[in-house]
């Protein structure tokens, strides 16, 4: 195959790629299968990393699985497609088995892996891949730094996350969001807070979001109505972002201000389930049940998709209230709900009769 044609279908594929066209990247791969001697490392690569972005996992292992030769991109592309498509462990035992068969991990593959211990809150590998960083010297590079510090905040382990963040000599915008949600997943709100007074970057939805939920855990509305009033006067498009505007409710919620969280609440264009969930349990547990309940009215006339977290919460705090008969009411239109049967409804309707 002529280089030209080569660079042309793998064009097409990073297209496919971004695009997450499966259909036209298999016409692509086809084609490659047709032309013979075309299957080289350098397409295979592409392809892995097609069929892994759109959402073919199988497909991607069965390209990677015929390679006759293979490198470490090949490698990390199969991995960060099992991290794409939650199959996590899946990631980690290629890491192992890659590292088995002699090839060096780059700072890609090491990023991909401690974001899959991250989420599987495995402190102890992601140990064992901090110790290739250090060993192959990519704890420097602000990619691996930003995923150490996200492991570390994800596994429990802020102060060794606290230690990364200090020794990193450059830093992102990603590296201060990983380090402030830490904090705020670690419940150390003030410590999330003095962070973003010390951060040299504009703040993203991201960073925004993290302040607002230290706010909400240390009962700080100041701080909170600040970094509200800022989201206006920058224009930033908070009806549009349904993870900025759940945590402004949720914030006026759990701070104690009811008025507040139904004002920002009215001036949602498309609200989410987050902040119909937080403002519905926020008049329950202050006792104003006919708000509560005309909410829930309100919501499931909209959509029958009631999540889980609703239906526990509001049963729940008829259990805390003593409220037997309108605990028993909310019981009896949960059961028809395909959410009604998750184990957190279950477990406060029994909550509710002892």
């Amino acid at each position: 195959m002529l280089l030209n044609q080569r660079q042309s279908l793998v064009t097409i594929l990073r297209v496919c790629t971004k695009n997450g066209l499966s259909d036209q990247g298999r016409q692509v791969h086809c084609f490659l299968l047709k032309l013979g001697s075309c299957l080289d490392l350098f397409t295979s690569n592409y392809l892995i990393d097609m069929y892994s972005k759109c959402r073919e996992p199988v497909t991607a292992h069965k390209v990677f699985d015929k390679m006759p030769e293979r490198n470490v991109v090949s490698w990390t592309a199969l991995m960060s497609g099992h991290v794409l498509n939650g199959e996590l462990n899946g990631s980690l035992s290629l890491f192992s088995e890659m590292v088995r068969h002699g090839v060096s991990p780059n700072e890609f593959t090491l990023s991909t892996n401690l974001k899959a211990c991250g989420l599987l809150n495995a402190l102890e590998k992601g140990m064992q891949i901090h110790g290739f960083c250090l060993k192959m010297g990519f704890e420097v590079m602000v990619e691996v730094g930003n995923s150490l510090v996200d492991m570390y905040s994800k596994c429990g382990g802020i102060n060794e996350a606290e230690r990364v963040f200090g020794s990193m000599v450059d830093t992102s915008l990603i590296t201060w969001n990983a380090m402030i949600a830490g904090y705020v997943h670690s419940g150390y709100g003030g410590r999330a807070l003095d962070t973003f007074r010390m951060m040299r970057e504009r703040p993203d939805k991201f960073t925004l979001t993290s302040l607002l939920k230290a706010c909400s855990s240390i009962g700080m509305i100041h701080g909170g109505k600040q970094i509200h009033a800022f989201l206006i006067r920058s224009g930033f498009p908070c009806s549009s972002s349904a993870t900025i505007t759940g945590s402004i409710v949720d914030l006026y919620v759990k701070c104690g201000d009811l008025f507040g969280a139904r004002k920002a609440f009215d001036q949602i264009k498309e609200k989410t389930m987050i902040s119909w969930s937080s403002l519905i349990i926020g008049y329950a547990q202050e006792g104003d049940f006919v708000e509560a309940m005309s909410l829930f009215r309100q919501l499931r006339e909209l959509t029958s998709r009631v999540d889980s977290f609703v239906l526990s919460g509001i049963i729940g705090v008829f259990a805390d209230f003593a409220l037997l008969r309108q605990g028993q009411q909310m019981q009896a239109l949960a059961v028809k709900l395909p959410s009604g049967l998750e184990t957190s409804v279950s477990n406060s309707v029994v909550d509710m009769y002892l």
